[in-house]
């Protein structure tokens, strides 16, 4: 590439100019796009923002921590995003709606992937709109109507996943209904950014229609969502759904996290999330003999659970799994004292955030991960 066209500049080969400007944080890349027509166009290109992605991605630059923070300036409670090396708050998170307005506990984050957050206000029903937001470069879309049109009753609960699919390259949004008067149903449909539309699943097997979610902890992950679910005769399992294909399975939950449902103790939580490429299911529990919080960490292998690790952390009581980072960091919310700690899978280590945590509506704690990208830039 000639850089004639941007007056009073050298000529930079094009392969030397990418791999310099793929490794800038998105705010300098912004900036850049006025510099010349020629940066413009490169910077606007599909295959710098794939390469300034995948380059963040595998080497966790330019990431960062969402969490659903206790400020002591106002607003008191918002959602915001922290430096993933200093953990210092970088940005308050806006409803994209009004991006001058922040908004705080009323946002639902229903997952992050590739510099794209997946929000909504107070998720409630089918006309709850939902967005999909590059926090980085302060763009968004707002999903479609819903493609259900016929409810089989007025009462139900609705979930949402979000993740990317790389075999078809689109990102994907998982709406499930969970009808629970009458007979207990489900309705999903699936969001395709490609199309920019819905899709009802038609072909549920009964097995899974009759179910209900255990709890609104789901995630995709490479274009396949997971769930816990409850069986008609009060038995749990876990549920996965290709977007792809369209096909439902169903696997066997490990007799220890069963256990751990069925207790109802307030510090059982659940997190599924991907570690080292396989789905993994994190839970809190609480060993009564030894009187030590713990967390079991079990991995979907070969179409069954096989635990992987316990994790304890000494001095710490009644706190739970939230999310992965850094490919082998666990995010661990513990409520006394409300912080968010990083307990190291490999090594062991627990480095103290500093982050304090506030609780959503429901009164819980969320966090999640974020990487800056350039997705949308041409939307």
């Amino acid at each position: 590439m000639s850089n004639s066209g941007c007056n009073g500049s050298h000529y930079i080969p094009e392969e030397i100019l990418i791999n310099i400007l793929s490794r800038l944080p998105v705010k300098s890349l912004i900036r850049f796009i006025c510099v010349c027509k020629l940066w413009s166009s490169l910077i606007r290109s599909s295959r710098f923002i794939g390469m300034h992605l995948n380059r963040n991605v595998t080497n966790h630059a330019h990431a960062f921590i969402i969490a659903l923070h206790e400020s002591r300036r106002k607003p008191k409670f918002c959602y915001t995003l922290f430096s993933n090396e200093t953990f210092e708050p970088c940005l308050k998170i806006k409803h994209p709606s009004t991006w001058p307005k922040i908004i705080g506990p009323k946002i639902d984050i229903h997952g992050s992937s590739n510099g794209l957050v997946c929000l909504s206000y107070e998720l409630g029903n089918l006309d709850t709109a939902i967005y999909l937001c590059n926090l980085s470069i302060q763009k968004h879309v707002v999903l479609p109507p819903t493609s259900i049109l016929c409810l089989p009753c007025p009462e139900y609960v609705t979930y949402v996943a979000f993740g990317f699919h790389p075999g078809l390259n689109d990102y994907k949004v998982v709406r499930l209904l969970s009808f629970s008067e009458g007979n207990h149903c489900i309705e999903v449909e699936v969001y395709s950014f490609s199309t920019n539309s819905w899709k009802r699943i038609d072909a549920i097997p009964a097995s899974i229609k009759t179910m209900v979610l255990h709890s609104d902890q789901c995630a995709v992950y490479n274009g396949v969502a997971y769930f816990i679910m409850k069986k008609e005769d009060a038995t749990y399992c876990f549920v996965s759904f290709d977007t792809d294909s369209e096909v439902f399975e169903e696997f066997l939950l490990p007799d220890a996290v069963v256990d751990g449902i069925e207790s109802m103790l307030d510090n059982c939580k659940e997190l599924i999330a991907e570690y080292k490429g396989s789905i993994c299911l994190f839970q809190s529990n609480l060993d009564f003999r030894a009187g030590n919080d713990y967390i079991d960490m079990w991995v979907l292998q070969e179409k069954s659970f096989k635990k992987l690790m316990t994790v304890y952390l000494p001095g710490k009581r009644s706190f739970y799994p939230l999310a992965i980072r850094m490919s082998n960091e666990l995010l661990v919310g513990y409520p006394c004292g409300s912080y968010l700690c990083s307990y190291n899978l490999e090594t062991k280590q627990v480095t103290e955030t500093g982050i304090k945590l506030a609780v959503d509506r429901y009164n819980d704690y969320h966090a999640h991960t974020y990487v800056e990208s350039l997705v949308l830039l041409r939307e």
